[in-house]
């Protein structure tokens, strides 16, 4: 999931309307050289599952023939919110062990786990801190017939972590699966 987080962040990104996302800063126009804008809600059916548009905020999703896992937004400079998805091919089997292997090997500070919901299913989150970056990540397991693993990023300064907490938590009060289209 690490890997198509990663993929994701150097793929899809979107603009939040202040001087920090404008799309002259150097490392914005990396990220979104390969991208395709979303217009509202990004929906995404081979995975399942809908997130809301954030109003202000611009959000891409790769453009093809990279696989379209899911959409960035971006929040201000080096603050963003990923939604992805992907099919649990390391077997992870459950939340907790996507979760497990989502925080290992990162040297973080203090790691707070917790219980939460996502679409009223259980769903698993933690909060970190490394270096200047706060992030909060939610991990849930859809189901144990389809293996898709759903991952909810956060990652913000300590400045901005007020604001930017309550639109993730939007798009957490957002998220929406879908029947799987097959």
């Amino acid at each position: 999931m690490r890997l198509a987080i990663a993929l994701l962040a150097g793929l899809c990104l979107a603009n939040f309307a202040n001087a920090d996302a404008s799309p002259d800063r150097q490392w914005l126009r990396e990220r979104i050289a390969h991208m395709t804008p979303v217009k509202g809600a990004y929906r995404n059916s081979q995975y399942g599952f809908t997130v809301p548009a954030l109003p202000g905020i611009h959000a891409y999703r790769a453009a093809a023939p990279a696989p379209n896992h899911g959409v960035l937004y971006v929040l201000g400079d080096h603050r963003t919110i990923t939604v992805s998805a992907e099919f649990d091919a390391a077997d992870y089997g459950s939340t907790k062990a996507q979760l497990d292997h989502i925080l290992a090997g990162m040297s973080a500070g203090s790691v707070d786990r917790s219980a939460i919901t996502l679409d009223g299913r259980p769903a698993e989150q933690t909060v970190f801190r490394a270096g200047d970056a706060v992030t909060k990540v939610v991990a849930q397991r859809r189901d144990e017939r389809d293996g898709i693993l759903y991952e909810l990023d956060l990652t913000t300064t300590p400045g901005n972590q007020a604001e930017d907490w309550a639109l993730f938590d939007k798009v957490i009060a957002g998220f929406k699966s879908k029947p799987l289209l097959r």
